[in-house]
């Protein structure tokens, strides 16, 4: 992947892109809302385009490095061809800035994966657009969800339940957590523990429900064992109550709703996606595009601020 432009290399004021997400959706509304109770020294630049976002006085963006510490500015992108979806257009054009070194962080408001589909780009979200940066190296971006309390890593996340079985291999598995790990470490300056999910019901019950813990999964726990910090696995529906009991714990899941179902249940209003892997922070919401309330005003924008503040921290 493309690192960022190191010109300026010493600049102070950090700003963060916060794109607009998918118009049809509440990404305009929960990006206007967060705004009203933000207040921080780093500048913020709006990636969108103001025909989707009404009701807020922002001046425009006419040069991102010189913007203020604590601005808010909008930056208007055309939306691409016309038919297809804006909101990729807009993320495109917020990497960019984060890969010239204009911007530090990257907070994207929601996108439909279906009309990026069908608007022909061969992405399935943000995902999987980070990933094609990464194109022809051995570390894709990994799918991260931080919260005040439990904190999920998914060791797949948009492919179909039948080929997470495929995927497990115990190489892939202890690369997957020391590259987890030491991204951590990284953004955080920390240690944290890491409890694994059974693939089974009952984590496999010693073979009788399932091979996989015993032949892949606790070899590549015993592996890891000595290079970070191993709770142990436990069953499914055991190991987010232990990661509850433990300070700064990650838990590993499998697949995308193994980990995604109870992080979301406990921690849908303070939790955030965080991309890891990247030259660039990059957080998001952990909602959807939720289009089915989109336009009546009620949006909750806690996670998209959430997002919004993730990102500040780890700028600092």
């Amino acid at each position: 992947m493309p690192k960022p432009n190191a010109k300026n290399p010493d600049k102070r004021n950090k700003v963060i892109a916060v794109t607009l997400g998918d118009p049809q959706g509440i990404g305009p509304e929960v990006v206007a809302k967060s705004l009203a109770d933000y207040s921080s020294e780093v500048a913020l630049v709006l990636v969108g385009s103001r025909r989707f976002f009404s009701g807020v006085d922002i001046g425009e963006a006419r040069d991102v490095n010189r913007m203020r510490p604590g601005e808010i500015a909008f930056l208007e992108v055309a939306g691409g061809a016309e038919g297809t979806d804006p909101s990729f257009a807009w993320v495109k054009a917020a990497v960019e800035m984060a890969l010239r070194g204009d911007v530090q962080a990257v907070v994207t408001a929601p996108v439909s994966k279906e009309r990026w589909l069908e608007s022909g780009f061969p992405y399935r979200g943000h995902t999987d657009y980070f990933a094609s940066l990464a194109a022809g190296t051995a570390e894709p971006p990994a799918m991260f969800f931080w919260s005040p309390g439990i904190k999920v890593a998914l060791f797949t996340h948009h492919v179909p339940l039948r080929d997470v079985f495929a995927q497990l291999e115990r190489g892939k598995i202890t690369a997957f957590v020391r590259r987890v790990d030491g991204e951590l470490r990284r953004l955080f300056g920390q240690e944290f523990t890491y409890l694994f999910c059974g693939l089974n019901p009952h984590a496999g019950e010693n073979g009788h429900l399932g091979s996989e813990e015993i032949d892949v999964i606790l070899p590549a726990v015993d592996d890891l064992k000595g290079d970070v910090h191993v709770a142990g696995i436990f069953p499914p529906d055991v190991v987010f109550v232990k990661a509850r009991s433990l300070k700064s714990a990650v838990v590993i899941a499998w697949s995308h709703d193994q980990g995604l179902i109870p992080f979301k249940l406990l921690h849908a209003s303070d939790g955030v996606q965080l991309t890891l892997g990247l030259p660039f922070i990059r957080t998001s919401p952990v909602h959807g595009t939720a289009t089915d309330i989109a336009g009546k005003g009620i949006a909750d924008p806690a996670s998209m601020l959430a997002a919004i503040r993730l990102a500040e921290s780890l700028l600092h």
